[in-house]
């Protein structure tokens, strides 16, 4: 504990004899503490918790496959998917197209 008092009391000597270095190197912790943090929120709000609701893990992606492997699409009609939206076991349900048409 002496070890570590002695070294604290010659680093405030040392930063009250360089104020420009002093100011500099609290600047610069500053900076790097700030940029760190802001691109680990970014990371974090777009690959650790991509989704913006409350409970994204009760969310689920239905698919058909067949027996060989291959996904199949599945059409819903408006009246079908407004039934499942009816279901009491399900919150909420929402129909995605997934069809890209590239124009060049």
């Amino acid at each position: 504990m002496g070890t570590l008092l002695h070294d604290l009391r010659f680093s405030l000597r040392q930063l009250r004899k360089n104020p420009g270095l002093s100011l500099t190197a609290i600047l610069s912790l500053a900076f790097g503490i700030g940029a760190t943090t802001a691109v680990f929120s970014v990371v974090y709000g777009i690959l650790m918790n991509p989704y913006p609701y409350a409970h994204p893990d009760r969310m689920y992606h239905l698919r058909v496959w067949d027996s060989a492997g291959h996904e199949n699409g599945f059409g819903l009609t408006a009246s079908q998917w407004q039934e499942i939206r009816k279901s009491p076991v399900i919150e909420d349900a929402f129909l995605v197209d997934n069809w890209n048409l590239t124009t060049t």
